[in-house]
């Protein structure tokens, strides 16, 4: 491939197999492996890129347009995604950090995935895409397919929030409420017999499922770059994920093994899952041992985005390649966390928070030392999700216009 080639991409390699394929559109994973019965996730490779094919000092995500997958920069979507902040974590006497990604397009970490998800559909000349959501991620696919002039439809579950739902329709998108709960067969059906393209986490083979997007997980990767390139080209130790799919588990361990490779990162920060209590299966694989992920059961919790019966097994084999691990968390300990934020002027979705709250837990059990550089990821705003608020909060006061009437329910000196 030239030099000047917008994209160093080669093709797709399967992390189960190893059997690589051209840069195709391959939406059902590897099919040696579908053949078998086995996982068939599949994972862009690029021509070895060298330390000039990085960004030096990333502002957007397409600064890193070299170790994307997309061939043809006329296929490209945006709108401003990437370079967020990195900001100082308050109340913690550490060296933490949040990268605050809730002030991308449409407010969540989302829009990284799905710019090149939607970039890729077009470069395969793709006029539908689909997705299901329990909200960020189905905004950010609405947002960018209307970017694109891409019909998009997005299949919710029964008690997905409204204040999604109307944001997906404002976009011009279709939505379905799936009430009967099949919503994984529907979509598969949809792409496989009816010519969608799917923008979801890549996990052929996990759960059974026979579809998976392995491009618009790239856009994650941009992340980790981000991170090297606000910490004075430097990685932190560790990287603290609030996992639910898992995708960004496995895009922010790749960046950092990219740069690492490339000999700019000195080491790949150990990647930390932290899951809801409520249904937290990379910790359950982690502490027993698996090989894979496995199914567990889930409950209600605050951290709704984030609980997964299964997590993808590619989080599961990045948390595994830097030495890194999986916390499971409560909504009390998320609520704390949460506190933490709002005394920062933060406010990010309780998902989002489970990262902090996971981070806190483990400096309790020694499992991270004080003196370590830790970066939490803020993956979305809190204003989507109502359970970002204190339901406990005393009702606001209502006061007549004078002074006399406000000092009686406030200390006003």
């Amino acid at each position: 491939m030239h030099m000047d080639a917008y994209s160093l991409v080669e093709g797709l390699r399967c992390t189960n197999c190893g059997a690589t394929y051209g840069f195709e559109l391959m939406l059902g994973g590897c099919p040696a492996c579908v053949e078998k019965g086995e996982l068939a996730m599949l994972d862009p490779f690029y021509q070895t890129p060298a330390a000039q094919d990085f960004p030096a000092a990333p502002t957007t995500l397409w600064d890193g347009h070299k170790t994307l997958p997309l061939p043809d920069s006329m296929c490209r979507t945006t709108l401003g995604e990437g370079g967020s902040p990195l900001l100082p974590v308050a109340g913690v006497d550490a060296n933490w950090w949040i990268k605050y990604e809730a002030v991308n397009p449409t407010h969540s970490y989302k829009d990284r995935t799905n710019a090149v998800a939607v970039s890729v559909a077009r470069y395969f000349g793709r006029d539908k895409v689909i997705c299901t959501s329990t909200g960020n991620h189905g905004v950010a696919l609405t947002a960018y397919a209307a970017s694109a002039g891409l019909r998009c439809l997005v299949l919710m579950p029964a008690d997905a929030p409204a204040l999604s739902l109307q944001e997906m329709r404002f976009f011009g998108a279709e939505v379905a409420i799936v009430e009967d709960g099949q919503i994984v067969p529907l979509l598969e059906s949809l792409v496989l017999d009816h010519g969608w393209y799917v923008s979801q986490r890549n996990a052929p083979g996990v759960g059974g499922r026979k579809i998976g997007n392995p491009y618009g997980m790239e856009g994650y990767k941009t992340i980790s770059y981000e991170i090297f390139h606000q910490l004075g080209r430097q990685a932190p130790d560790k990287v603290v994920l609030p996992v639910g799919g898992g995708d960004a588990a496995w895009g922010v361990y790749k960046g950092f093994r990219e740069l690492r490779d490339a000999g700019l990162a000195d080491r790949v920060p150990q990647v930390i899952a932290a899951q809801s209590a409520k249904g937290a299966p990379l910790v359950n694989a982690i502490e027993h041992d698996l090989a894979q992920v496995a199914p567990v059961d889930t409950s209600a919790t605050i951290a709704f985005s984030i609980v997964e019966r299964q997590t993808g097994d590619l989080a599961l084999q990045g948390i595994r390649a830097s030495q890194g691990t999986a916390v499971a968390v409560t909504d009390q300990e998320i609520h704390q966390a949460a506190r933490l934020y709002a005394g920062m002027g933060v406010c990010v979705e309780a998902s989002s928070s489970a990262a902090l709250a996971g981070a806190l837990k483990l400096l309790g059990e020694s499992r991270i030392e004080r003196d370590e550089t830790v970066v939490m990821i803020g993956t979305g705003a809190g204003l989507r999700w109502p359970a970002t608020f204190d339901a406990d909060l005393p009702p606001i006061p209502r006061v007549a216009g004078t002074v006399a009437s406000l000092q009686r329910v406030m200390r006003i000196d």
